[in-house]
């Protein structure tokens, strides 16, 4: 007899989680035929369907026109990915009661890792029926299997006979051999080559030596059963519960008032941003979930540019979008919750320091305007891939470049404040840069130049316009009016003439390069 393994991993499988969502919110619809949808390509079809939808004897995975020319009164909604992913979340943070080694499964279904737990609940068999108890209450469809193994765990809460699976330790090879062959999570091609070959379960492999089924289908194959029985080492890797800071109030009776929606926030704020300070946590937003007896929950969100865990900030930045909610019979539940959290990092305030002062008010400013007009339209210059002037330089997001300090010189010529496509100019007297220009009508003569900076075309990229495809001349050109331009030739073919692409505010600061 084989010694007991003492290793034990519990999975659990929501093989309905799409519609639990809805069976959760008690949505009126699962009174009839519902079923929740997803988009494969062009095609809508069925993920997951209430009994009275399967009495019309479709499955998952038809179209959805099939389903509604055998059953008209269908009511569809697409799947929302985010939301059970976030459903999924809160089953993590709840499974920690009977586990401390939990990881995730996506995107249905979670592993936790019981050796040592299930004294604590007089037994597996307890454990288990006390989980499914739990899950019924919290309306989610769960189906469980106990192994030695993970994969083995998996394989049974997903394709065993009963709701409750839990093997024998010491005779788990003999029940693995009755799990399908889909157990194994194979490539759909390497699931198709074994069913023409006629094997089925798992048990019809050992016909076959290792050596054989990876030369003929996959080192995959071997591996996973080397998984499945227990041969090859497969641990729970916990996953790490992201922290939610939030705070919610139900009020006796509905509120209107613009002035009292602002005082049960500063309180929501309050609490919020205390659980932030006495966890080490900052927020980089904040969403706010006013529910109103007549229109259902309402969610205004602000961003920050910095992180935050004060409330002024947040009051400051919400009195626009409550300013703008409309409340017409009142709301009597609201809910503040802080979103993109990370652990506080203090710095030092330098005492002197002007561009540590500038800086608050340059994440006021982009804070404002941020939740003005998006933050996905703020964007700053940042140093590009190349050397050349398109591409010496990009834009980024403007917040996520808070952080990030540009180098002292970004190359080894300066740059113009305003720089712009070449603009064609026409040569009054020439020369290697032209002494006179005339430019958007304007005649220019030049009397001091630097240069040139000459610029070749990289051989490992494909130029995007023909100013590229050619070694280009840059100069700077003083003019009798004072104005700085940037001027570009082609030295090697003179008869194209001269461009303008950019003008200087100021006299440039030589790089260290060229002192």
């Amino acid at each position: 007899m084989r010694p007991s393994v003492s290793r034990r991993t519990l999975a659990l499988w929501f093989p309905e989680l799409p519609l639990d969502r809805w069976r959760r919110r008690e949505d009126p619809r699962l009174w009839g035929p519902f079923a929740v949808t997803r988009k494969t390509g062009n095609v809508d079809r069925i993920v997951c369907a209430n009994d009275h939808a399967r009495k019309a004897r479709f499955q998952p995975g038809d179209t959805v026109a099939d389903a509604y020319a055998v059953c008209p009164d269908l009511l569809t909604e697409p799947q929302d990915d985010m939301r059970e992913s976030r459903l999924l979340g809160a089953l993590h943070i709840w499974a920690d009661r009977y586990s401390p080694r939990i990881a995730l499964d996506p995107p249905d279904g979670l592993l936790l890792d019981v050796t040592g737990c299930a004294h604590l609940f007089d037994g597996e068999q307890q454990m288990a029926k006390l989980i499914l108890r739990e899950t019924e209450d919290l309306t989610v469809v769960t189906r469980i299997g106990i192994a030695n193994t993970l994969r083995a765990a998996r394989g049974f809460a997903r394709h065993g006979a009963s709701t409750i699976t839990i093997t024998d330790p010491d005779r788990e090879h003999a029940q693995v051999d009755d799990l399908p062959v889909t157990a194994l999570d194979l490539k759909t091609s390497i699931e198709t080559d074994l069913r023409r070959l006629g094997v089925t379960t798992i048990g019809e492999l050992r016909r076959f030596k290792s050596a054989e089924l990876a030369r003929r289908f996959s080192v995959h194959l071997t591996s996973a059963l080397d998984e499945l029985r227990g041969h090859t080492h497969d641990a729970v890797v916990p996953s790490a519960v992201v922290p939610t800071f939030a705070a919610n109030m139900t009020l006796p009776e509905p509120i209107g008032r613009l002035e009292d929606v602002t005082g049960i926030l500063e309180r929501l704020a309050e609490r919020v941003c205390q659980k932030l300070c006495d966890k080490g946590y900052t927020a980089r937003g904040f969403r706010l979930t006013v529910r109103c007896v007549d229109t259902g929950d309402h969610h205004l969100s602000v961003g920050f540019a910095s992180p935050t865990r004060t409330v002024t900030p947040v009051l400051r930045q919400f009195a626009r979008p409550l300013d703008q909610l409309k409340i017409e019979f009142g709301a009597d539940w609201m809910r503040l919750l802080a979103l993109d959290t990370g652990l506080f990092n203090p710095h030092q305030i330098e005492a002197g320091n002007a561009a540590q002062a500038q800086q608050e008010a340059v994440d006021q400013t982009l804070t404002t305007l941020g939740n003005r007009i998006g933050f996905d339209r703020l964007h700053t210059p940042r140093p590009g891939p190349g050397h050349t002037p398109e591409r010496e330089m990009m834009f980024g997001p403007a917040v996520d470049a808070l952080d990030w300090a540009p180098p002292t010189d970004l190359t080894a010529y300066p740059r113009p404040e305003i720089a712009f496509a070449p603009e064609r100019v026409r040569v009054d007297q020439p020369g290697r840069a032209p002494y006179a220009f005339t430019w958007r009508q304007d005649s220019y003569r030049v009397v001091k130049v630097k240069g040139p900076e000459r610029i070749s075309p990289v051989n490992w990229d494909d130029p995007n316009t023909k100013f590229e495809a050619r070694v280009r001349d840059y100069w700077r050109a003083r003019t009798e009016c004072g104005r700085l331009f940037w001027l570009m030739v082609f030295p090697r073919h003179p008869d194209d003439g001269c461009y303008v692409c950019g003008e200087f505010l100021r006299e440039p600061r030589l790089s260290l390069l060229l002192a």
